[in-house]
């Protein structure tokens, strides 16, 4: 008895038949009916095959509603010899398969590349409804936890310095005020050799001591300064806070329900796009020039990181892809006119560059 199956496409029935190749034509027959169908070769399409019994399901391009179930036999070997669309039914699916998942992983990058966009510029506009009192929650976690973890510097004459140079360019919102109840900023110099300053959210903005043996003077060190303010002043961190570790997770951070781990990972995520770091560049020149004090050294220290850390000749990441916009490119775009005054005195600046060093 036949093996061969065929559905008409019509009722439930299968009917058992045999398959006999004619020239472009597969004539389909039972022992009823020896005319039952006749098949177009050149019509017909390889649906699937089954793994199990080895037969192939086959149906046709101008009709899909008709199957035909061949097993193996001489007639399907035939068929499959005589048609090369059918013989090759595996490799076209599996290019048609490689086709549609790439497609599929395509417009998969594309959807998330737009989410991320979407939600780093959404972040921006949620960080604008922070009120300040959670914001200087967030940022109480974070000092705490740094200051747990690392040295602080302190020297009067030094401290005293670093903190006249950002009363000076804080603008009013940023400024200690006790009848308006702002706290102002907090500036630290911590002892990490790597040169570097950050701003956290709640307005505190830390700088290395490795910043400040790097800068070659004090005017280097206010435009970096000037700069993290700029971030403050933009609301930056908090804006990279929601960004980088979501909403509830910094909600749970504010309202003091999260764990030092939580912390730890906030400031392991926490950065700033290149839009943020081109903003900050930005408004600290604006705030260096409105303080009357000298902006060419936010341009000079970003050579000095240059020459002494940047190697493009050697780096195999682009520059446009890097997080940071090129150091080049900073010094081009900041570069200002040495007018106005210089940031501390020279007795200033010798007591800041001690500040670490003094046990």
């Amino acid at each position: 008895m036949p093996k061969d199956r065929y559905y008409d496409g019509l009722t439930a029935t299968a009917h058992r038949v045999t398959v006999t190749p004619l020239g472009g034509t597969l004539i389909i027959a039972t022992d009823e009916n020896p005319q039952l169908a006749h098949w177009q070769t050149a019509d017909m399409r390889v649906i699937d095959d089954n793994k199990v019994t080895g037969a192939i399901n086959f149906g046709r391009v101008s009709d899909p509603a008709p199957r035909l179930v061949l097993h193996d036999s001489p007639a399907r070997t035939t068929l499959l010899a005589n048609t090369p669309h059918l013989k090759e039914w595996k490799s076209r699916a599996a290019k048609r398969g490689w086709s549609v998942g790439l497609a599929w992983t395509l417009a998969g990058l594309v959807i998330a590349t737009g989410f991320y966009f979407a939600w780093r510029d959404g972040s921006a506009y949620l960080a604008r409804f922070v009120p300040k009192t959670w914001e200087q929650k967030l940022g109480a976690h974070i000092y705490a936890a740094l200051n747990k973890n690392l040295t602080i510097c302190r020297t009067p004459a030094g401290n005293t310095a670093l903190r006249k140079l950002v009363d000076r360019l804080a603008p009013p919102e940023l400024q200690r005020d006790a009848t308006k109840q702002q706290d102002g900023i907090t500036v630290d110099v911590v002892d990490i050799k790597l040169p570097n300053a950050f701003a956290l959210p709640g307005d505190h903005i830390m700088v290395t001591s490795g910043l400040i043996d790097l800068a070659t003077s004090p005017d280097m060190v206010s435009g970096v300064v000037a700069h993290e303010i700029g971030h403050l002043d933009l609301r930056h961190p908090t804006q990279s806070a929601i960004s980088n570790l979501g909403i509830s997770a910094t909600v749970s951070i504010i309202l003091g329900g999260s764990s030092v781990g939580d912390i730890a990972t906030l400031l392991t995520v926490m950065s700033y796009s290149r839009k943020m770091e081109h903003e900050a560049d930005i408004r600290g020149l604006e705030l260096l020039k409105a303080a009357g004090l000298r902006a060419d050294g936010m341009a000079e220290f970003f050579k000095v990181m240059k020459d002494k850390f940047d190697k493009d000749a050697d780096s195999i990441i682009p520059d446009w892809l890097q997080s940071h916009p090129g150091l080049k490119d900073r010094a081009d775009y900041t570069k200002a006119e040495a007018t106005g005054t210089t940031a501390m005195t020279d007795a200033e600046w010798q007591s800041l560059k001690d500040v670490c060093k003094v046990k």
